[in-house]
């Protein structure tokens, strides 16, 4: 799919779940409604301040929506900063993996000139 497209998704996703968030308030604002006008008893329970620790909520949700970002970038992507010798494009990254390829690669070839003398055709038994 085109980026344009994954963008439309997203936008369409994060609408549904708007309405779902505003419809969900109104059906809980209308069921206490409805139990205040049948008679019901309204009981405030008291605690502390709806204040007390107003600024920590507005720097945790940010943070928390960086972190998983990041979590998720680190899951489905490529580390591309690493430094010498850790990253993919490096001869002896991940324990060597080019040089044991190319050892590997000799191997073949070896096998491959010392095979059978007939047709060919037959692959070099390990």
């Amino acid at each position: 799919m085109r980026r344009g497209m994954w963008i439309g998704v997203v936008l369409l996703l994060i609408l549904a779940a708007v309405g779902i968030g505003v419809g969900a308030y109104h059906v809980g604002v209308n069921h206490g409604l409805d139990q205040v006008s049948s008679g019901a008893r309204v009981v405030r329970v008291v605690g502390p301040a709806y204040g007390y620790g107003f600024p920590f909520g507005l720097i945790f949700l940010p943070l928390l929506f960086f972190g998983i970002f990041f979590l998720a970038r680190g899951a489905f992507w490529r580390r591309r900063w690493a430094g010498a010798g850790l990253g993919h494009h490096s001869s002896e990254g991940w324990g060597g993996g080019r040089a044991m390829f190319e050892d590997w690669h000799r191997r073949q070839h070896d096998q491959g000139s010392e095979g059978p003398s007939g047709s060919g055709d037959e692959p070099a038994s390990a």
